[in-house]
C-alpha cells in the first residue's frame, strides 16, 4: 500500500463546539453522496501526520500539529457534536503537540492558496473536509511534496528555542528551520568523502552544492570546525558560518587571523545568543507578513 505523507483537518473554527472533542483527540467526518470522505479517511495510515486547519483569533489556517493514533468508524453518538451527534462516523484519535492554537504561528489560508498553490484553500467558503496528501491511490488528493513543504514551513515558525543552556542540537534544529525560513534548501548534515560532517548547509536548489556552510561549536575544538569549514570552502565556494559562544568569538578570529587566513574574509561568526536572536526576529517577521497579507 503507498505510504500516505500527511493530511489537512479542517475543524471549521476553534472555538465551534465540536472542537471541544479535539482536546480529547477526536475528530470525525460524515458520509457524502460520492463517498469522498469515506475514501480519504480510508487512505489515512497510523503514524500520518495531521495538521489542523480552522479560524482563531480572527484569522483562518493551520495552527496545530499531531499524528493520527487509530481509526475507527462508529455510528454511536458524540456528545460534543451538538449540531449532529452521530452524524460523523468516520472517525479518528489524533495525538496533537499542544491543545490549543493560542501560541502558535500559523500558516495563513492566503498563503496555502497563494504560497503553497493549495486549490482548496482559494474556496470563498470553508467546510468541515479532510485532504490527503500522498501518492497516486484513492483519497490522495495532492502530492506529498507539497505537504513537506507546508509541514516543514510549519515547523519552522513553531520551534521554540530554548532559552538557556542551549545545546547543539538545539542550535543545529535553529540552522535548518532558519533555512526553511529564507525558502532556502536546508539539511541538518552534510557529509564530505573523507567521511566528516558539517552540522548544516543551505542549498539554492534541492540538487546544488552546498552555498552555506554551518558549524555549530559551542565548547569543543575551534580548529576542527574551522577546519571543516575552509573544507567547504575549499571545494564548493560555501560561506562558512561558525556558530559559537560569544566567549569563544576572539579564539576563533584569533584562529582566522592565523592558521585560517585564507578564509578570514569570507568567515562569519555568531554567537549561540544572535542565532537566537535573528531566528525569533525572523519569525515575528514572517507573522507580521501574514496579518499585513504580505505573501
Amino acid at each position: 500500500m503507498p505510504t500516505v505523507a500527511g493530511a489537512i483537518v479542517n475543524i471549521l473554527s476553534f472555538s465551534h463546539p465540536h472542537a471541544k472533542s479535539l482536546q480529547e483527540g477526536l475528530w470525525g467526518f460524515p458520509a457524502d453522496k460520492l463517498g469522498v470522505n469515506e475514501r480519504r479517511w480510508k487512505a489515512l495510515q497510523i503514524g500520518t501526520p495531521v495538521l489542523i486547519y480552522g479560524e482563531y483569533g480572527g484569522r483562518k489556517g493551520i495552527w496545530l500539529r499531531g499524528v493520527l493514533l487509530e481509526k475507527a468508524v462508529n455510528r454511536a453518538p458524540v456528545t460534543y457534536w451538538v449540531q449532529a451527534p452521530i452524524g460523523y462516523p468516520f472517525q479518528v484519535r489524533i495525538k496533537l503537540e499542544r491543545s490549543s492554537p493560542e501560541a502558535g504561528n500559523p500558516i495563513t489560508k492566503e498563503e496555502l492558496a497563494s504560497a503553497f498553490g493549495l486549490g482548496v484553500a482559494r474556496q470563498k467558503i470553508d467546510r468541515w473536509s479532510l485532504i490527503v496528501f500522498g501518492e497516486d491511490q484513492k483519497g490522495v488528493t495532492y502530492s506529498s511534496t507539497l505537504f513537506t513543504k507546508i509541514s516543514d514551513e510549519f515547523e519552522a515558525r513553531n520551534v521554540i528555542p530554548v532559552a538557556a543552556a542551549r545545546t547543539h542540537d538545539d542550535l543545529k534544529e535553529m540552522v535548518y528551520q532558519m533555512g526553511i525560513l529564507e525558502s532556502r534548501f536546508p539539511l541538518k548534515e552534510f557529509s564530505f568523502e573523507d567521511g566528516r560532517r558539517l552540522d548544516g548547509v543551505w542549498r539554492r536548489t534541492p540538487k546544488s552544492v552546498p552555498n552555506w556552510a554551518f558549524e555549530v561549536q559551542v565548547g569543543g575544538n575551534l580548529v576542527e570546525a574551522l577546519a571543516k569549514l575552509k573544507h567547504a570552502w575549499d571545494l564548493y565556494s560555501s560561506i562558512p558560518v561558525l556558530v559559537t559562544r560569544a566567549e569563544q568569538i576572539p579564539d576563533a578570529e584569533s584562529l582566522l587571523s592565523g592558521s585560517f587566513h585564507e578564509i578570514k574574509e569570507v568567515t562569519r561568526i555568531l554567537s549561540d545568543d544572535k542565532l537566537v536572536e535573528f531566528y525569533q526576529t525572523k519569525i515575528k517577521f514572517k507573522d507580521l507578513k501574514n496579518v499585513l497579507g504580505l505573501i
